[in-house]
């Protein structure tokens, strides 16, 4: 018997071997049914299977299934180490199965011709994913250039009519509110495309700038920095009294993490309300009377881009950005719902 007619006649036992080998991998958080995972498997071994009868290498038709199987494991968000170990699964799978049933003896050309197709359908796959991948990065870095630039139009097209005003002879007090608000806002901006860079280099092999801080004198500082557009909307901010304590972290990133949060609960507090901070030991808290959210919010409210406010004002970035801040940290942020009074974001640190 050639080693084709046995794929042939062992095929389903070969794809069961190969799907509990995957299903052996997947990591924790990855829920993948056998549909998902078996995908074009046979299909492909059909193609496989032509080629071995043919002495040839792997046909079009089989690379266009491993292509097909690499786009829909990006579209998965499987990792691509793995798209490349599934093929050598399936190798493994069907020498176990010859072991299993003694067949053979095939011969070493076959071995060979067989490890040539696979090692071709991983590259073909392997190919796709990667393109796919790329072009996907690709369009988030326009999409997040683009909504930098139509952030930061807005304000710098309000300073300059501030400063028209200014000119012309209006009040000169109401003009420089208008331009100092302005400013603020553009450099709200700058500061989250600046940190975001930061984090996007941490997740690209960088490490954080780690040093002994006093985390309430952060916090104490982060709330005089958002205390003018509090007085201006009449809030009040409030720390809890707290047992002191300090951590080893990036103050850069951490600080923009916080103050993040602070003027998010600033921003969507009720005027007249009260916007709280406390900081237990390993953990900050930040809350709001905002009025609660929206029920689904909590799992949305810290995606990139995702404005809360009715108004679609904000730059959209900030919490995503305070969360990836806190997790590089080797933390975690999470938001607690108060139903018709707000919301308590809540940041745990590890302790060093």
């Amino acid at each position: 018997m050639k080693l084709s007619a046995f794929l042939g006649a062992r095929r389903e036992a070969i794809g069961r071997r190969w799907i509990d080998r995957v299903r052996a991998s997947l990591r924790s958080e990855e829920a993948l049914d056998d549909a998902e995972i078996f995908d074009s498997l046979y299909a492909f071994l059909e193609e496989v299977i032509r080629a071995l009868d043919a002495d040839s290498t792997l046909p079009g038709a089989g690379r266009d299934l491993a292509a097909a199987h690499g786009s829909q494991r990006q579209v998965l968000r499987r990792d691509i180490y793995d798209v490349v170990h599934e093929y050598g699964l399936l190798f493994h799978s069907v020498v176990d199965e010859v072991v299993a049933e003694k067949a053979g003896p095939f011969q070493p050309a076959e071995y060979a011709r067989l490890s040539a197709c696979l090692s071709r359908g991983a590259s073909e796959a392997v190919r796709e994913y990667a393109g796919l991948r790329d072009l996907e990065l690709r369009q988030k870095g326009w999409d997040h250039f683009a909504f930098l630039a139509h952030e930061i139009r807005g304000p710098l097209h309000t300073a300059r009519l501030a400063a028209q005003l200014i000119h012309s002879g209006a009040p000169r007090e109401r003009g420089m509110e208008v331009l100092e608000r302005s400013l603020a806002q553009l450099a709200e901006s700058i500061d989250h495309a600046l940190v975001d860079a930061r984090l996007r280099g941490i997740d690209a092999g960088g490490s954080l700038q780690l040093e002994e801080m006093d985390l309430g004198r952060l916090l104490a500082r982060s709330l005089e920095e958002a205390r003018p557009d509090a007085e201006a909307r009449r809030i009040t901010l409030r720390i809890e009294p707290q047992t002191p304590w300090k951590n080893k972290v990036d103050e850069r990133v951490l600080r923009s993490a916080i103050g993040n949060l602070v003027r998010n609960a600033v921003k969507f507090t009720r005027s007249g309300g009260t916007v709280t901070v406390r900081a237990p030991p390993g953990s900050i808290e930040v809350q709001d009377e905002c009025g609660g959210l929206k029920q689904g919010d909590e799992s949305r409210i810290f995606e990139a881009f995702r404005q809360a406010g009715e108004d679609r004002s904000g730059f959209g970035l900030g919490l995503a950005i305070a969360k990836a801040a806190i997790e590089s940290h080797g933390g975690t942020l999470t938001v607690r719902n108060l139903p018709g009074t707000g919301c308590v974001f809540v940041a745990t640190l590890p302790r060093n």
